[in-house]
């Protein structure tokens, strides 16, 4: 289940994750913005102080960011967030990473008003993607980087999915990490993950397929026509959003 940290205070936030984690659910799920207003909301916790606060509150759910952002931080501080959070979890933290969104997009008006540059080139965004991933796992694997030591290893592997919206960063998720995640009501749900498989190398573990909608009580009843669409596309993981603020009683039916 994902919860907008936009609409759902620290305290509701932190009893909702709570009520999931009772529940069943199998990850909590938070944003990664800057400002409230970009996810209509009055203000917006970050994403890894918030993270880091949720998994040393709970002790069984998994802890995921849907998505970071790899422009909102330098590529090694985001690494070294991931090794924390999964330092903090006991190995239940779930890293989801995306692209970022043109500068002209309605979400690069957060970036634009603090100064933090998005590349208006896809081609750019994607290869910053990759970036990341190399630096990680050079970090994570070594601890060291160009001479210095020390950096944080992460004790247990960590999950990494990328938010996806396209078939190239599909492809390119498939070929380095280990899933996707790509909205529900895409209109080309179908064509993404198919590209995403298609890509998948033979050697490496079946590809880990997540797409995410928006609560409503069909999504409960696993007879409903959308949850057989989604099994018949062989989803692996239905990622649950509240938008609004948390409802710990739908979170509980």
């Amino acid at each position: 289940m994902q919860f907008n940290s936009a609409t759902t205070p620290w305290p509701e936030m932190y009893a909702a994750v709570l009520a999931a984690e009772e529940a069943g659910f199998g990850v909590a799920w938070v944003l990664d913005h800057l400002a409230g207003q970009v996810m209509h909301g009055p203000s917006m916790h970050e994403c890894f102080t918030l993270v880091g606060a949720l998994a040393a509150s709970t002790s069984t759910i998994g802890i995921g960011t849907l998505v970071a952002n790899v422009w909102n931080r330098p590529l090694a501080v985001l690494a070294n967030a991931a090794a924390t959070a999964q330092a903090i979890s006991g190995g239940r933290f779930w890293l989801g990473i995306g692209a970022g969104a043109a500068p002209t997009s309605p979400f690069g008006a957060e970036h634009a008003a603090v100064g933090i540059p998005l590349a208006p080139l896809l081609a750019d965004r994607h290869q910053r993607v990759l970036d990341f991933l190399e630096l990680a796992r050079t970090l994570w694997t070594t601890g060291e980087h160009n001479g210095v030591t020390g950096f944080p290893q992460p004790q247990h592997k960590i999950p990494i999915i990328v938010g996806v919206n396209s078939a190239p960063l599909a492809r390119l998720a498939a070929r380095h990490t280990d899933g996707i995640n790509v909205r529900a009501s895409h209109p080309r749900l179908e064509e993404i993950v198919d590209a995403a498989r298609d890509a998948r190398p033979a050697e490496a573990p079946p590809l880990l397929v997540t797409t995410w909608a928006v609560y409503s009580d069909e999504l409960l009843d696993p007879a409903s026509d959308e949850r057989q669409r989604y099994d018949k596309l062989g989803v692996d993981r239905l990622v649950v959003v509240q938008f609004e603020r948390a409802d710990l009683v739908k979170i509980r039916r």
